[in-house]
């Protein structure tokens, strides 16, 4: 062991701040880091990660594979040894003397170090990751390794300024003082031995694997400052007690449980592989889409384009099960566009990783800001500690304490969440490295793709550009996916402007599997399943819609109807409770609480999906865009307001969905979907033209036939709406019904108008990005400049990458006339209570889950200011804030109703029930 001088052994690492005088000496956390990073190395990190890091290495000469990651190891010691190297300066010492350590001060003089420090104030400018990335620089240390060193708290130093030039720079390094040079000479060649190493001058790194051992040493960094694993020791005698490094780290590795790395899945040969997963045999597209991913010689990007219906994401997970085995990745995230959507996959997600290797612990994160409400995944948190790992009967999906919450989630070994948390990886924010960690260690699915609107593709595509680059497996899923977007998403992985497909034709073969293999890219075209069905649509005047549904239902029925603005949807549920009765109306749309949305879409689901053991004899369903994904429902007759043509195509997707055994009414024998809300071929309803815009509603409305063959017509429809080339083709269809010139210069300004809107998107989504792996060059200097996000909660974060305007969320509860506060009355198990006092935590998670959106009036810019100042009074003149000492209701805004269950809002009466909603109306 290399002996340090006592000036080396009397500089301090961490200290007790709660009173009792502890602490940790330097070298000793330096010691406990470079242990944990070993640890980590050995058991937690996949080969794929390994590799990436061993190629980023750039070594004078040649060397063996085997050399090679043997060096790959030493670096990653070599960093956590030295990570706080920076402490050894005057500035950081100081620190001891506010917190009552002046003893360490002493202690720290008495050697011969001078800790006098001009100008405390201005030594915020050197912070002790700074002074120690310039340490090891002055020591011979290659800036690519130093930035990493400099960058470990989250954020790379943003600019090289001449640092010896500062006048303040002598007294707060230590830098220019011969005593302090030694020592921290003398810390650097500690690290050095820790490692293992004689020497590191010659070694450099590529900007990649400075970003993942950026990341590790993050990581690894947090594990060896958690007091409950390392405990602090006392000044007087604790050294001697305290253990060695190892002994220490390995007891923290036992007592933390992280999954080891282990091949996730089992080898089970790929010619049996649906039926062992999944218990069925498997269609034409599921098995293309594994025999691809079993033939690429490389990780890559697989595009796989097939209808709904179809089996895509068990295609997927069997596409990712091949990755995983042959390139050795740890886990997948299963990405989708809304909680909604994620909260549906897991339980299919959780089934699938349980068949893969029964035995095996493998720890899974919901990553969405409403996990806390799915039962499913709650039910597992609560076995999982429970868990034993010498019983092998257990189930193999555990959810680790440690790799739970925003920043460190994504470490888990299974991720399913929304595509923000994919997006974010482009985003500049503290502890990205750690965000890139968790994804290069994955498999990525990206599911319903086309659900992306411009602003988050630039931040997609920005993302695939670096998973690209770190040869990370990406599988995109989408059922009417334009052909322009796919050939970005190829090009974006492989770090392109433009890639080319083999299918010249703008009219793509379907489905289809397209996947980069180097710098080629290949397609792959599995024969259709043959199910077919044939959709007529008719285009219907809103006013007549009740009169043709009692028709159609005359005989029983499902209906289903779908608006485009809530406000529609509840207005058309009123309406049709006036032809049906309240019995046979559902209403389904955004704003209705968590938990009641929860409850209805339950109900539609056992009511209207594969099993006809509860279907009504008839039932009217009114919605929103929340019934075109992740709904398992099955209409008899569907009635839609236009949209675009992808959205609508998802929108029939759930009309005639599953072939029944009970015939469907006669007058319901044909799958027909009725499409509103159109004025003329080019006038719209108000709310649609609102949400989507003229131009993408024109190009539909023109290409509007009286009869659909699915899936053969999606790619045609498609196409014939996104891509160019149609314009004069889409005219003339829409002069049929209108002016020639006039629909011409109306077509013309809406396209105009779409285009300055899309670029809008563009450049504004450019404002939070990192730079691609190309511009971020050689280190990671400046990576993160600002502006950059600082996030607290997360929600920022999530909010910037996407431009979905304005929301605010609230919570809701009641007043009575009594004064005192209750919950709702129908809230599950908590229902009508009285709320006296600071909720426990079962009381607060049940009011945490009476969330809501407030509908789009009362976010506008103009008044979004003033409604947040109301809210905050409801909070101080009923004492709310004190409720704030609970981790659910932190910082939340509260609708108070009162026994109406209403309440005043700027100019408006806010009501909520149980049938409508959130809805609102203007006082008189």
């Amino acid at each position: 062991m290399l002996e340090l001088s006592s000036s080396a052994r009397s500089l301090w690492g961490k200290l007790s701040l709660t009173g009792a005088h502890l602490w940790l000496p330097l070298w000793m956390h330096l010691a406990d880091t470079a242990e944990m990073a070993d640890l980590l190395w050995s058991n937690w990190l996949p080969p794929h990660t390994k590799e990436q890091i061993v190629q980023g290495i750039d070594l004078p000469g040649s060397a063996t594979l085997a050399e090679r990651e043997n060096l790959a190891r030493k670096i990653v010691r070599f960093l956590a040894a030295a990570h706080d190297c920076g402490k050894a300066s005057p500035g950081f010492v100081m620190k001891a003397e506010k917190v009552g350590f002046g003893d360490i001060v002493d202690e720290i003089t008495s050697k011969g170090l001078s800790v006098e420090v001009q100008n405390q104030v201005l030594a915020k400018r050197f912070p002790h990751a700074l002074v120690g990335e310039s340490i090891l620089e002055h020591q011979g240390v290659d800036r690519s390794l130093a930035d990493i060193v400099g960058a470990h708290h989250g954020k790379p130093v943003a600019c090289k300024q001449d640092l010896e030039a500062a006048p303040e720079y002598p007294s707060i390094t230590g830098m220019k003082d011969e005593a302090w040079r030694n020592v921290q000479k003398e810390l650097v060649k500690y690290a050095l031995h820790l490692a293992g190493l004689s020497a590191i001058s010659e070694v450099s790194l590529n900007v990649t694997a400075q970003v993942i051992l950026n990341g590790l040493l993050i990581m690894a960094d947090w594990l060896a400052s958690d007091e409950n694993q390392f405990p602090l020791i006392s000044r007087d005698y604790g050294i001697i007690q305290a253990g060695s490094a190892q002994d220490r780290a390995e007891q923290a590795w036992f007592n933390l449980r992280l999954p080891k790395y282990q091949q996730f899945a089992s080898a089970c040969p790929w010619s049996q592989l649906y039926e062992e997963r999944f218990g069925r045999q498997p269609r034409p597209v599921q098995v293309h889409a594994l025999q691809v991913a079993v033939q690429m010689e490389h990780p890559g990007l697989m595009v796989i384009e097939a209808p709904m219906g179809e089996g895509k994401t068990e295609a997927a997970l069997a596409a990712a099960e091949a990755f995983a085995r042959r390139f050795g990745l740890g886990g997948i995230y299963f990405a989708l566009p809304t909680q909604a959507t994620s909260d549906g996959i897991f339980p299919r997600i959780e089934s699938w990783i349980e068949h893969l290797h029964a035995g095996v612990s493998r720890s899974i994160f919901l990553a969405h800001g409403k996990a806390g409400f799915n039962k499913a995944y709650t039910g597992i948190k609560l076995q999982s500690h429970l868990y034993d790992e010498e019983d092998a009967k257990h189930a193999d999906v555990v959810v680790n304490d440690w790799t739970q919450g925003r920043k460190k989630g994504l470490l888990a070994d299974f991720v399913v969440g929304t595509i923000d948390h994919v997006l974010m990886g482009g985003l500049k924010m503290k502890h990205l490295a750690l965000r890139h960690l968790g994804l290069v260690n994955k498999v990525v699915i990206l599911d319903e793709c086309h659900a992306y609107d411009a602003y988050m593709n630039q931040y997609l595509d920005l993302v695939l550009s670096w998973l690209g680059a770190y040869g990370v497996p990406v599988i995109v899923l989408s059922a009417t996916l334009p052909l322009h977007r796919r050939q970005e998403l190829l090009a974006a992985y492989q770090g392109k402007k433009k890639t080319k497909c083999i299918v010249a034709d703008s009219i793509s073969p379907y489905p289809l599997i397209s996947y980069t293999e180097g710098e080629n890219v290949h397609q792959d075209l599995p024969e259709p399943s043959g199910r077919k069905r044939t959709v007529h649509l008719q285009q219907l005047d809103e006013d007549n819609l009740g009169d043709v549904l009692s028709e159609l239902l005359s005989e029983g029925g499902c209906a289903g109807i779908i608006c485009n603005t809530v406000k529609k949807a509840q207005y058309v549920a009123q309406c049709m409770e006036m032809y049906f009765g309240e019995d046979c109306v559902r209403l389904l749309h955004s704003c209705f609480l968590s938990f009641d949305r929860v409850r209805k879409e339950q109900e539609l689901c056992d009511l209207l999906g594969p099993q006809e053991d509860h279907r009504p004899d008839k039932l009217i369903v009114v919605g929103t865009q929340v019934m075109e994904q992740s709904l398992d429902v099955d209409f008899d007759v569907l009635f839609t307001e236009i949209c675009p043509m992808d959205l609508l195509l998802q929108r029939v997707g759930r009309l005639h969905r599953h072939n029944r055994e009970k015939a469907r009414p006669s007058r319901l024998q044909e799958a027909t979907c009725y499409v509103m809300g159109i004025q003329d071929a080019l006038t719209f309803d108000e709310g649609s033209t609102a949400v989507y815009g003229e131009y993408l509603l024109m190009k539909t409305r023109a290409f509007l036939k009286q009869c659909l063959v699915l899936p053969d017509d999606i790619p045609r429809l498609v196409q014939q709406v996104y891509e160019d080339g149609y314009d004069d083709e889409i005219i003339n269809h829409l002069a049929k019904e209108v002016d020639a010139s006039s629909a011409e210069k109306q077509y013309d300004i809406a396209a105009d108008q779409y285009t300055k809107h899309i670029e809008e998107k563009k450049n504004k989504a450019k404002t939070f990005q990192i730079k691609t792996v190309k511009a971020q060059r050689k280190n990671l200097l400046g990576w993160l400049n600002a502006p950059q996000i600082e996030d607290a909660s997360g929600k920022r974060g999530e909010a910037t990458v996407r431009d979905s305007g304005n929301s605010l969320t609230v919570l809701v509860i009641c007043k009575k006339e009594d004064g005192c506060l209750y919950t709702l009355p129908w809230l599950p198990g908590h229902g009508d209570a009285r709320i006296d006092d600071v909720p426990d935590d079962a009381l607060a998670k049940a009011i945490a889950s009476c969330s809501i959106n407030l509908p789009s009036y009362f976010v506008q810019d103009w008044q979004i200011d003033k409604v947040i100042d109301e809210l905050e009074e409801v909070v101080l003149d009923n004492h709310l804030d004190s409720w704030y000492v609970s981790h659910w209701l932190k910082g939340e805004l509260f609708l108070v109703l009162n026994e109406d269950h209403e309440m005043h809002l700027l100019d408006r009466i806010l009501v909520y029930d149980e049938k409508n909603g959130l809805w609102s109306y203007k006082e008189e």
